[in-house]
């Protein structure tokens, strides 16, 4: 064989090996189109996974998912691996991404110029280092069959005959929402908590637990523990599937609230900031409020028929500066402990 022929062999079988190899390795570059995302195990599985399928099949990005019980623990997991984490995206509320996210060395801003989707956004749902992904409001979730009558607003919840009937938030769950619903419908405010305090110490012989767990409030609902809960109208999907009839209520004042995408510190910042971008589309809104029962933050979309018609109305709907809950939410925690839940 002459040195030219032996080369082109060689070269012939070097090609072949290279894409033996690439084979066996998959796309090229594939092992690095991957991010990981943390969020709440029933709302991925609820839509999110959904969400992230789509993604994939749009952009070829993989998305891996972590769990988490709650924010506070999923903050915790990210803040003990702050040199070096492996969470790319992190779902949050709203009130604990405004404290977390001051902390530069682990979030990233998120830059509305690197959202394509950022002009059709709600009021308030795009802040400096997070953007919502849904907003939903404090309802009032209950068991036709296990109530006297049917339930027409929150003053409703303090007659004796709820007595062991409720499953209510806890001070850190939905950032003290319950309290301040309780102040205001007592002429108090986000300033002046008092009256809330005071209600709920006579709300209290109704209140079967406090909650720090949708799953936990869900499954006393199920098993007739409790006949009514306190919470997003997202709460109601999973029983309804379950074959559990409930009815939903969003009465005045209804707290809105938003849970949120914030952006890792982690090499991976492009593709997660495509991610999150990906999440504020039509097509992913759509499948977040079909789904997830939560309403969408994309101007675009509409909320699914059935969510809809337990959304409050835009004049009943109430807001609070996250600021103003985050300075006092650790002193309303220490009172409730001390005063409501013992």
């Amino acid at each position: 064989m002459t040195q030219p022929a032996l080369w082109k062999s060689v070269s012939v079988l070097a090609v072949a090996a290279l894409g033996l190899m690439s084979a066996f390795a998959g796309p090229a570059g594939a092992a690095d189109k991957e991010i990981t995302v943390q969020a709440w195990g029933t709302t991925w599985e609820q839509g999110l996974q959904e969400v992230a399928d789509g993604f994939e099949k749009e952009t070829g990005i993989h998305v891996v998912p972590v769990t988490q019980s709650g924010s506070s623990d999923g903050l915790a997991r990210l803040q003990s691996m702050a040199d070096a984490p492996k969470i790319d995206v992190w779902f949050s509320t709203s009130s604990l991404a405004a404290r977390a996210t001051a902390d530069r060395k682990l979030f990233a801003p998120i830059p509305a110029d690197k959202l394509s989707n950022a002009g059709s956004l709600i009021d308030g749902a795009k802040m400096e280092a997070y953007v919502a992904a849904y907003y939903y409001p404090l309802s009032i979730i209950y068991r036709p069959s296990l109530v006297k009558k049917p339930i027409t607003g929150w003053k409703d919840l303090w007659d004796p005959a709820f007595k062991d009937s409720l499953a209510v938030p806890d001070v850190e769950t939905y950032a003290g929402r319950m309290l301040l619903v309780a102040a205001l419908l007592n002429g108090g405010s986000i300033d002046n908590v008092e009256p809330g305090f005071k209600a709920w110490k006579e709300l209290r012989p109704n209140i079967a637990m406090f909650y720090g767990s949708d799953s936990d409030s869900r499954r006393a609902l199920a098993q007739g523990e409790v006949s009514v809960l306190v919470g997003p109208p997202s709460q109601a999907a999973p029983l309804r599937t379950d074959g559990i009839d409930v009815t939903v209520l969003s009465p005045k004042p209804s707290p809105v609230m938003f849970d949120v995408m914030t952006l890792v510190n982690t090499p991976r910042q492009d593709m997660a900031l495509t991610f999150i971008d990906y999440v504020l589309s039509p097509k992913a809104q759509e499948i977040i409020s079909n789904k997830i029962d939560m309403g969408p933050v994309n101007k675009t979309v509409k909320a699914s028929p059935s969510l809809a018609a337990v959304l409050p109305a835009v004049a009943d709907q109430v807001s609070f500066d996250e600021a103003k809950v985050n300075a006092a939410i650790g002193g309303w925690n220490e009172r409730f402990k001390a005063e409501i839940a013992r």
